[in-house]
């Protein structure tokens, strides 16, 4: 497992993430510009890419001052164009959550001493081989706020799979939104702010509600003795709590409240390795059932966590990311397979901060 870490002030921390991965930022931009040059056709993939750079702008004067000062210090670091580590951390936003993921959290009636342990697969559609691969662990200290772990990938320096210090773990899941909107912080970035800011579960929720959003996540939290989940929409949201010490989520709102601002699936894209089915609801729903199914009535340690996320019904040819967190022990559990499903292959144990 490739561990990245980082420390001083924020250009600091952009610099030194630039020069230890600027290669792999560029071999990222390759793969986006390869697969943009399939699907134009004749067109190319430079005017799309152009375009592509024209409509990131828009979310640079939604992002806060230290984030646009450690993102300066990548590009500077790696050699590559500011536009181009914008791009990679706004991706998701840009394409309205393309991502199938489920997560659950387990605690007291579920677990051997009532805390919470979290795991989760993250399910991409594209651009999976290259996710897998390029896999790394950044691990931060910033000059203020909780130190922080963050699972992701060369030039992202958003928190879609992370835990910091004080013990709050995060999983972003997509979550299909009518109310979406390019005049926000986008969401990686969002969840990092937070997580960085706050050292409660309860802290977390409370400063992603009241930061505006770009579009509808659901972000699953758990610290040692609290779970929640944030069903969220751009400028909306609540928080939804576990059910006798068991919380899971997957790609829909299972809120009342939310139900008005649901938004319809998005169509495959061209050339993913999943099929129309993964690209519904009702794949979501299929996904929570069984989570629910394979929780009940036994007792969840990491390791049976880890076999329920590599469950047949739950992990698939998108899933490049899977991970258990123990956030009272401060220990990270990473699924090593070199190919999606990775949680077919050994898990990796990862003490953070010891």
């Amino acid at each position: 497992m490739r561990v990245i870490e980082l420390w001083g002030s924020p250009e600091e921390r952009g610099r030194q993430h630039g020069q230890a991965l600027g290669a792999e930022i560029r071999r990222m931009r390759r793969a986006l510009l390869t697969y943009l040059a399939r699907v134009s056709l004749y067109g190319g993939a430079l005017p799309l890419y152009a375009l592509l750079l024209c409509l990131v702008r828009r979310f640079w004067p939604y992002l806060p001052e230290r984030l646009k000062q450690e993102m300066r210090g990548v590009a500077a670091g790696a050699q590559v164009g500011l536009g181009t580590v914008l791009l990679i951390n706004v991706v998701d936003d840009l394409a309205n959550n393309t991502p199938r993921c489920s997560a659950l959290a387990a605690g007291k009636g579920y677990t051997a001493d009532g805390a919470y342990v979290m795991g989760r697969n993250l399910d991409y559609p594209l651009f999976t081989e290259i996710m897998v691969r390029l896999q790394t662990l950044f691990v931060m200290e910033p000059e203020r706020g909780q130190a922080l772990a963050s699972l992701a990938w060369p030039g992202y320096m958003g928190v879609c799979t992370g835990i910091n210090k004080a013990g709050v773990a995060l999983a972003q899941l997509s979550a299909m939104s009518r109310e979406r909107t390019l005049k926000g912080v986008p969401a990686a970035l969002r969840f990092r702010e937070a997580l960085e800011e706050e050292g409660t579960v309860r802290g977390v929720a409370a400063r992603i509600l009241e930061t505006p959003g770009t579009i509808g996540n659901n972000l699953m939290l758990c610290g040692p003795k609290e779970a929640a989940v944030l069903e969220l929409a751009a400028r909306r949201g609540v928080v939804r709590q576990p059910e006798g010490g068991l919380l899971t989520a997957t790609n829909h709102y299972q809120s009342p409240a939310m139900q008005p601002l649901k938004g319809r699936f998005p169509p495959r894209p061209p050339f993913s390795p999943l099929p129309r089915y993964h690209f519904t609801e009702a794949y979501s729903q299929a996904r929570d059932r069984r989570l629910r199914e394979l929780a009940a009535s036994r007792k969840l340690s990491p390791a049976a966590i880890q076999a329920i996320l590599a469950d047949a019904h739950l992990a698939n040819p998108g899933t490049v990311v899977s991970a258990v967190f123990s956030p009272k022990e401060g220990i990270l559990w990473v699924a090593q397979g070199k190919e999606p499903p990775v949680n077919q292959g050994l898990f990796a144990e990862i003490k953070l901060w010891g």
